[in-house]
């Protein structure tokens, strides 16, 4: 009986851990991307938002995530900007497997550009994710193109 009880409460768990995280599975990841070691090194891309069946897109949502090994001092620091507005996150923990919060940027649909630098010289990679959303946060149509990479 006790055995039947813990299974269902994990598989509860489980269950309820999938559907609070299926936006996530809908969000667009870069993989590791290097970023050069100069300290000016920058990548930098356009990212469409547009209504793709699912609704008029309103905002942009991203985070980013250092994948490489922990260097002290040396961070990743993700952009995102659409006319005359802008928003900035760090991943503040790097090479823990963590990704950064995410930000929004609410700016309807069209182009926004996403920046990525870091906060000093050395090499570093990271994984970026970034999907368009809708007011009601239902996710709609999303292309990148990459402007720059260093």
């Amino acid at each position: 009986m006790k055995n039947t009880l813990l299974k269902k409460i994990v598989l509860s768990a489980v269950i309820l851990f999938g559907a609070g995280s299926a936006p996530i599975a809908l969000a667009h990841q870069s993989g590791a991307v290097p970023i050069g070691d100069d300290a000016t090194a920058t990548d930098l891309a356009a990212v469409q938002c547009y209504d793709d069946g699912g609704g008029a897109p309103d905002r942009l949502t991203v985070s980013i995530e250092d994948v490489s090994a922990p260097v002290p001092g040396l961070l990743v620091n993700m952009q995102v900007f659409k006319n005359n507005k802008m928003n900035n996150i760090t991943d503040t923990v790097s090479g823990d497997g963590n990704s950064s919060p995410a930000i929004t940027l609410v700016g309807g649909d069209g182009e926004y550009r996403i920046s990525v630098n870091k906060t000093g010289a050395g090499s570093r990679a990271f994984n970026a994710t970034w999907h368009c959303e809708t007011s009601g946060g239902v996710h709609t149509g999303t292309d990148i193109t990459v402007l720059q990479a260093q």
